[in-house]
């Protein structure tokens, strides 16, 4: 049967969309039948260790792939515009997705077109900011910087909606803002425009996992039908804007060289496609916790890509800021992990 849940929230990266627990930012294990419900403890799995070894490395190839496209998308940006690059990206994810699951697209639901267009026009604002702002920074920079939405997300949820939050919040945001400082202000007090880019980008990705969680909730619908169609939405973003400059885009398509072709395939399908169903698979054998902590890695890897395919070099202030900044994301998850169930979404 599909995939279906009440709460999920779409925590959006670079790479795709990761369907998600509104606190925890992670994957909701799903209940018996495939149901997950707001404000259940994650279920310890009964799947041997060996394949609860093979779903975390499984989890760690999509932290890789996804620690890859911050330098796939910079690199990209010579060759094409970023309308164009996202359309060409997520048409091709979004026909893989569902291609792969056709027969559950029989279900599709009103409410579940309409939380999809919903957010799909958000993760298309994010997802347009961070291919923007990749190409005017350094990819490392992006992303550490993109991971600061982990600690903004409680942050809205106090402010916003006025929900009651761990006090070791607090003290973990003044962590993630301090290596944000050091990433940022690495050559005095000028700030590159494309950092500023990808922290606008982390704020809308934050408010969208915020709404998600608050407008989702109690909702019966399927995580795998609303992120397809998110997914289109932002193909059709993409394509909207190319037509802006017709001639311009399709020159760009048509001579876009093979090997960036196999970069937008790559980013299409492994980054896109594979992530997400890595997530789900994860969401049913795994805790949020455990599939949380092994995707904060990400901006590692998108540092060691960066060095390695890219040439960059970061000094010692960028990697304490970037230690820093991942120090915070793995608190900022431990301290969720540990508040109480009944004090989530509790307002105060």
């Amino acid at each position: 049967m599909p995939e279906r849940i009440e709460v999920a929230t779409p925590a959006t990266t670079a790479g795709a969309v990761v369907p998600v627990a509104p606190t925890s930012q992670q994957p909701a294990p799903p209940l018996s039948g495939g149901m997950s419900r707001a404000g259940t403890e994650p279920l310890i799995s009964s799947k041997p260790p060996a394949k609860r070894l093979l779903t975390d490395l499984g989890v760690l190839g999509v932290a890789v792939v996804w620690g890859s496209t911050y330098v796939a998308m910079q690199w990209s940006g010579q060759f094409i515009s970023v309308p164009s690059f996202l359309f060409l990206r997520f048409a091709i994810g979004a026909l893989t997705i569902t291609a792969l699951s056709f027969k559950v697209w029989r279900g599709l639901t009103r409410e579940e077109v309409s939380l999809g267009v919903l957010f799909g026009c958000l993760l298309f604002g994010i997802l347009f900011l961070e291919t923007a702002g990749v190409r005017y920074t350094l990819a490392s920079n992006a992303g550490f910087l993109i991971s600061l939405s982990v600690m903004l997300v409680p942050l809205i949820e106090r402010f916003a909606l006025r929900v009651r939050i761990s006090a070791g919040v607090y003290p973990v945001t003044v962590l993630s803002l301090m290596g944000c400082a050091l990433l940022t202000l690495d050559h005095g007090f000028s700030v590159r425009s494309g950092d500023l880019i990808i922290l606008a980008a982390a704020v809308i990705r934050a408010t969208q996992i915020v709404l998600f969680g608050s407008r989702a909730k109690g909702r019966e619908v399927s995580l795998l039908r609303v992120t397809a169609v998110e997914l289109w939405v932002v193909a059709l973003g993409g394509l909207v804007l190319s037509l802006g400059r017709p001639v311009r885009s399709w020159h760009e398509v048509i001579s876009l060289p093979g090997d960036a072709w196999l970069v937008v395939v790559y980013l299409a399908v492994a980054c896109t496609a594979f992530a997400f169903l890595t997530q789900l698979h994860a969401a049913r054998v795994s805790s949020p916790t455990r599939v949380g902590l092994v995707l904060s890695t990400e901006p590692f890897f998108a540092a060691v890509f960066a060095v390695m395919l890219l040439d960059e070099h970061l000094g010692p202030v960028q990697l304490i800021g970037g230690g820093l900044v991942l120090a915070s994301a793995y608190l900022g998850r431990w301290v969720e992990a540990r508040r109480p169930p009944a004090a989530r979404g509790s307002a105060g």
